[in-house]
């Protein structure tokens, strides 16, 4: 698991809340506290969409898209919140095609707390496997994806 401490915090903010720069990526959930605490789970209320909306669907589950102006509605411009922990999936176009042997998906976690800014790569896997070699991947990769994402980051 790798931990960087993003250098420019307005920037990524900018383009997490008010770009599409993380539109393709999978949602799993927030935690925000601002003027309260909120707390957003990254699973689809199926029932609450037309037959015609689940059967359009891409993906099973919500990517970034879809709750990215409610994140940016919360959090206001101007406003720091006091903390902010977001877990999202990256998508397989940024993989460069890597096959997993053994994980679901790769995940990214950003943490907001005090100023600071750090992003986590992390892995979620099927069933247990002794296997590293996902998460040996994922920790040399995560960086790489990063970088393509043009955000500064400091090992």
């Amino acid at each position: 698991m790798v931990t960087l401490t993003l250098s420019n915090v307005k920037d990524f903010m900018n383009r997490l809340l008010l770009t599409p720069t993380f539109d393709d990526w999978g949602f799993q959930g927030a935690e925000v506290i601002a003027l309260t605490q909120y707390s957003i789970a990254g699973t689809l209320n199926a029932r609450y969409l037309s037959e015609a909306e689940r059967t359009s669907r891409k993906t099973e589950g919500l990517l970034f898209s879809e709750v990215r102006k409610v994140l940016a509605s919360i959090i206001k411009a101007g406003r720091t919140p006091s903390l902010m922990k977001l877990v999202l999936v990256c998508p397989a176009s940024l993989l460069d095609g890597h096959t997993s042997i053994g994980a679901e998906s790769y995940l990214m976690t950003i943490h907001f707390q005090d100023g600071v800014l750090k992003v986590t790569g992390g892995i979620s896997m099927r069933v247990f496997s002794m296997d590293r070699s996902d998460a040996q991947f994922w920790d040399a990769h995560f960086p790489k994806v990063l970088s393509r994402l043009q955000i500064a980051f400091d090992l």
